[in-house]
């Protein structure tokens, strides 16, 4: 079977999907050949022809392309760093077919100005016109070396960011047209997202053979006609085959893993979590630590990325006891063993390099409505033990919810100003209120996007804190707090999180 996953997100370290995908189908014994698309077309369209040859800034990144896209040798400052993601980008934005299509492209996104992955009907279009896809050239190639063999009758088309969708629709319309014989399955969160909204998603049943969006491991694996065995290990070897391992744009080698599925908590009133009901799955922490062990010691990672929507207390505590051997990362609670300076100290000799953590609002009055689960006061002792003993914070809050207001805004503002010592990184977003969220009862609402498949919705907030006052708050009040700003200028642009743990001696 051939698993791929489509341009374009951001392409740092090996999609975690296909790894674990992989791994169930050979414990069930079907031969696997992955794609990484995210990767491979965007170095396809690196070594694509300047759009403009006059463009010196084009001609500059093509005449250093070898060095740019590689991130051998240390960091030497935080400007040096920018400067090369500057550059990064700059090689696709310049490239020939993008400004001949007008897409607008990066590292991290992908957006058609004719083509709206929210409508069925561009979905659509893209599946019956694969020709116009910019990727078109890329994949049309890489397939057909593979497929030409006939030793591959399944597809497999995992479809996680909206970015993907476009690319994923135009690679299932080329394989149906040219390979008949072949039968796609397509899944991913971005999937399993529709499937489980509103939207009519029937005009899939077009485009492709087969949906897996609850147990998609067992899905996969059935659908080629094998009988489930179980997870395996995950699989990493067509990914990390290639002569250069630094072909991915990380400063080193990250080794993503899953070792859970859903969130544990699924109580937070704002997140698609509640309302999509994804069941919580968790490995056996003992099992996962051997896990990592065996994959570190085979791919050699300087650091390994935990990708669940949080890692379990019990798994941190088997990480304490069996430390991997790489760093690690990854998302947490603020759990209240972390209030306890030895525990952190603990976690830090496990190799924990940093760790995500979603607070939301600094006012308690919201997490209680949002049902978040956490006490600022314990947050404040969490966020000074993390950094006393070395591991950053990468801190995500989120202004907006119909459970805030201006004042609470400004609590939030007043709690980040007097923790700035203790934050590393931060990420501060306007709230987008899912389409079926269970705080929408009761509000008005309207589209939010153009498009049927939209997955979030606008509304009108009852304290009339409207998403423009707060854009005009955060612009002109937040980032303008010298504190706050000297976190958010050092927060790394397009990889963000993933890049964070290698910029420790610039974010302290």
């Amino acid at each position: 079977m051939i698993l791929i996953h489509p341009p374009q997100v951001r392409n740092c370290e090996p999609p975690v999907a296909l790894a674990h995908l992989a791994g169930a189908l050979i414990e069930a014994g079907e031969p696997v050949t992955l794609i990484d698309g995210a990767l491979e077309g965007y170095l396809w369209l690196a070594n694509q022809p300047a759009g403009n040859p006059e463009d010196r800034q084009a001609a500059r990144v093509r005449r250093n392309r070898e060095s740019i896209l590689s991130f051998s040798g240390e960091i030497k400052s935080f400007d040096s760093y920018k400067k090369k993601i500057y550059d990064i980008k700059l090689l696709t934005q310049t490239a020939l077919p993008v400004l001949e299509s007008g897409i607008r492209i990066s590292p991290a996104d992908y957006q058609d100005p004719r083509l709206s992955p929210l409508k069925s009907s561009d979905l659509i279009y893209s599946a019956e016109n694969p020709e116009e896809n910019i990727f078109y050239p890329w994949f049309s190639r890489r397939l057909a070396d593979l497929l030409q063999e006939n030793k591959n009758s399944h597809l497999g088309i995992s479809i996680a960011f909206l970015s993907q969708a476009l690319i994923a629709m135009a690679i299932c319309g080329w394989v149906k047209k040219n390979y008949p014989g072949v039968k796609i399955i397509i899944g991913g969160s971005l999937i399993n997202s529709w499937m489980k909204g509103p939207s009519d998603m029937r005009f899939l049943q077009s485009v492709t053979h087969a949906i897996a969006w609850e147990e998609g491991e067992r899905e996969v694996v059935e659908f080629t006609g094998r009988k489930y065995k179980g997870p395996g290990t995950p699989y990493f070897a067509d990914l990390y085959s290639r002569e250069k391992s630094e072909d991915y744009l990380s400063p080193r080698r990250i080794l993503p893993y899953a070792a859970a599925l859903g969130c544990s908590w699924k109580r937070c009133t704002f997140c698609s979590e509640t309302w999509e009901q994804n069941p919580y799955c968790e490995k056996s922490p003992v099992a996962v630590t051997e896990q990592l062990m065996e994959l570190s010691d085979k791919h050699s990672p300087a650091l390994i990325h935990l990708c669940d929507s949080e890692i379990s207390p019990e798994l941190l505590a088997q990480l304490i006891i069996r430390p991997p051997g790489p760093g690690w990362y990854g998302f947490s609670r603020f759990l209240t063993e972390m209030t306890n300076m030895e525990y952190c100290q603990k976690l830090a000799r496990s190799g924990c390099r940093m760790l995500c953590l979603g607070l939301e609002s600094g006012d308690q009055e919201v997490l209680n409505k949002l049902k978040k689960g956490i006490r600022l006061d314990l947050v404040s002792t969490i966020l000074e033990n993390l950094i006393e003993v070395g591991i950053l914070t990468f801190i995500y809050i989120m202004f907006g919810t119909p459970s805030e207001n201006r004042d609470s805004a400004y609590r939030t503002r007043d709690f980040i100003q007097k923790h700035s010592n203790s934050i590393s990184f931060l990420n501060a977003s306007i709230f987008n209120m899912p389409i079926a969220s269970i705080e929408s009862k009761g509000l008005k609402s309207m589209d939010f996007y153009d498009g049927d498949l939209a997955i979030y919705k606008n509304f009108n907030h009852p304290d009339l804190w409207s998403r423009g006052e707060i854009r005009n708050f955060l612009d002109n009040d937040f980032r303008k707090i010298n504190e706050i700003g000297n976190i958010l200028k050092r927060t790394p642009p397009v990889f963000t999180s993933s890049h964070a743990p290698f910029l420790k001696e610039f974010s302290l």
